[in-house]
């Protein structure tokens, strides 16, 4: 889904994080719900020492993302686009 400016904030029910040189991106959680889960995976990226960066994502730069992830807490982890990604997400 989009926000109000049309930049990436959530699909239904799940937040996004995607991958980009090496770097961890997911929107503000202006428009997206800033949960539990959420807040742990953020943890755990700047706890592996990847970067994080929180801010707003074009649908291109979405697009155009390494890797895209979606989560929430009844479904964990969803691989959307394929990837390296930290193994400590992994979905089970």
């Amino acid at each position: 889904m989009l926000d109000k400016d049309g930049y990436v904030s959530e699909t239904h029910a799940t937040n996004i994080f995607l991958v980009k040189k090496g770097r961890v991106l997911t929107p503000h959680a202006d428009y997206c719900l800033p949960g539990i889960t959420r807040a742990t995976i953020m943890e755990l990226v700047v706890k592996e020492k990847f970067e994080l960066v929180e801010r707003r994502i074009s649908l291109s730069e979405f697009h155009a993302a390494d890797e895209e992830h979606g989560h929430n807490k009844n479904r964990n982890m969803a691989l959307i686009k394929t990837g390296t990604w930290p193994s400590f997400v992994q979905p089970a």
